[in-house]
């Protein structure tokens, strides 16, 4: 390559670009205070978390007979 591929003195001797710009002024807002949850929300919640338990305790239940070699069935008779 030759030194004219480096010569940036044309960009040096030109006038820089203005940019119109906003004056932005920052201003704090209140902080967010999240919604009291209802009781609904509450109970609804609750039971998710419920169901979700359950499912869990009931695989438990299906891995202990599995190993232990009863089937539901024969475990609820004791």
């Amino acid at each position: 390559m030759t030194d004219h591929a480096y010569d940036i003195s044309y960009l040096l001797e030109s006038e820089p670009a203005k940019v119109e710009t906003r004056d932005l002024r920052i201003t704090k807002a209140p902080p967010v205070v999240p919604a009291r949850p209802s009781v609904a929300a509450a109970q609804e919640a609750l039971a998710r978390e419920l169901m979700q338990a359950a499912e869990a305790h009931e695989a438990l239940i299906q891995q202990y007979l599995q190993i232990s070699g009863k089937t539901y069935q024969e475990a609820c008779a004791q």
